[in-house]
């Protein structure tokens, strides 16, 4: 009896670190593609029709959201650089009731972006969505960049590959864009989960 209670908590043990040891080697691997696309010089990309900024939550805790000022940027210095001819800013509204394409023309503009140069999708409120809803706005479009925080590039364009067949899809990142290492722990756990829930649903 003792033999099998051990041998049945050893089971238990292996089956529990399997899933286990996948979790830590994806999050891992999230981990080395935001690192791996912060490291990216714009002058390495090719030029591409539009930039398609991915929005993120404009305003937590009632101030303006870095890391979606970050990837607005990325966006302009694509424009500003001549690697794009337009910017596409894909979000809706999401919990902070601001719609997050809204929030990022206004601040390309400030960023001495001219408005005509500025295409919106407001009705996004998950990655996926955000890829959907601008189908329409780079229908003719033979090249598209995707950009967004580095970590958040991968899945975006897998999912992009799977809705936009036939189109030269580039990443690009934002800046390091964390108040607190907390915060960016956080955004990989959720990534990494990301990633799974996504795969199961067959989206890729």
């Amino acid at each position: 009896m003792l033999l099998k209670r051990f041998s049945l908590k050893k089971i238990l043990l292996c089956l529990l670190a399997v899933p286990l040891s996948a979790g830590l080697l994806l999050f891992a691997w999230v981990v080395y593609t935001d690192v791996r696309q912060a490291r990216k010089p714009v002058e390495v990309l090719h030029h591409a029709d539009s930039a398609v900024v991915l929005s993120t939550l404009a305003y937590p805790g009632g101030k303006l959201n870095p890391c979606l000022v970050s990837r607005v940027e990325a966006g302009v210095e694509l424009l500003k650089a001549g690697k794009v001819e337009r910017l596409v800013m894909s979000g809706g509204m999401s919990r902070d009731h601001v719609v997050g394409a809204e929030v990022m023309r206004d601040l390309a503009v400030r960023m001495g972006v001219s408005a005509e140069k500025i295409k919106m999708e407001t009705r996004s409120s998950t990655t996926y969505e955000n890829i959907l809803y601008s189908t329409p706005l780079i229908w003719e479009d033979h090249s598209v960049i995707l950009v967004s925080n580095g970590f958040h590039l991968k899945r975006s364009q897998w999912l992009a590959r799977a809705q936009w067949p036939g189109k030269d899809i580039q990443l690009y990142s934002g800046s390091y864009c964390y108040p607190d290492f907390q915060t960016y722990l956080f955004d990989l756990t959720r990534e990494a989960a990301a990633i799974v829930k996504n795969g199961l649903l067959g989206r890729y």
